[in-house]
């Protein structure tokens, strides 16, 4: 019972810390919420730690969505099917989630436990936001085209209004 409670009040810390890090960075770039960046962004030129993977590189992809999660976000859990089936239905399209403000073990857990089918990075540093500077909260769902640009923004819980305007936008 101590043991746990101390086990808790330790993740409670981190969280925070994170929780911390993450706003002061959203004050120091500029926080402007439901805003399409234009700035350019590449997953494999951060150092991001490997949750699960596949072997094809984005490059084979006409479009890919990064979906920032964390395993204690009950929207983020909701839209796994969502994104399990955007990214094993269409073939021009790749889906990666990137676990930001969570533990390296509960992440892992989350994509076993939630039958996960995509590839999934863990920021533990936040790096990944440093050039998505307007990510104030999870879950964020962004789609970008073949030159890195993002092209859509969804903010919240993906739900199959979602799901069909993802669709149109990756099957013109």
């Amino acid at each position: 019972m101590i043991i746990t409670n101390i086990i808790n009040k330790i993740k409670m810390i981190n969280f925070l810390k994170i929780f911390i890090i993450l706003i002061f960075t959203s004050s120091i770039l500029g926080c402007t919420n439901n805003q399409i960046e234009k700035n350019v962004f590449s997953p494999d030129k951060i150092n991001l730690k490997v949750l699960n993977s596949d072997k094809k590189s984005l490059k084979e992809y006409e479009f890919y969505i990064i979906n920032f999660w964390a395993s204690w976000c009950v929207p983020c859990k909701n839209e796994v099917p969502i994104l399990n089936r955007l990214n094993t239905e269409n073939k021009n399209l790749r889906v990666i989630g990137i676990s930001i403000m969570d533990v390296y073990s509960e992440s892992l857990n989350f994509i076993k436990s939630n039958n996960v089918q995509y590839k999934n990075y863990w920021d533990e540093n936040l790096v990944s936001l440093k050039s998505l500077n307007s990510i104030n909260s999870i879950p964020v769902t962004l789609i970008f085209n073949d030159q890195n640009e993002i092209i859509q923004r969804f903010d919240g819980e993906l739900d199959q209004e979602s799901y069909f305007k993802i669709l149109g936008i990756v099957k013109k």
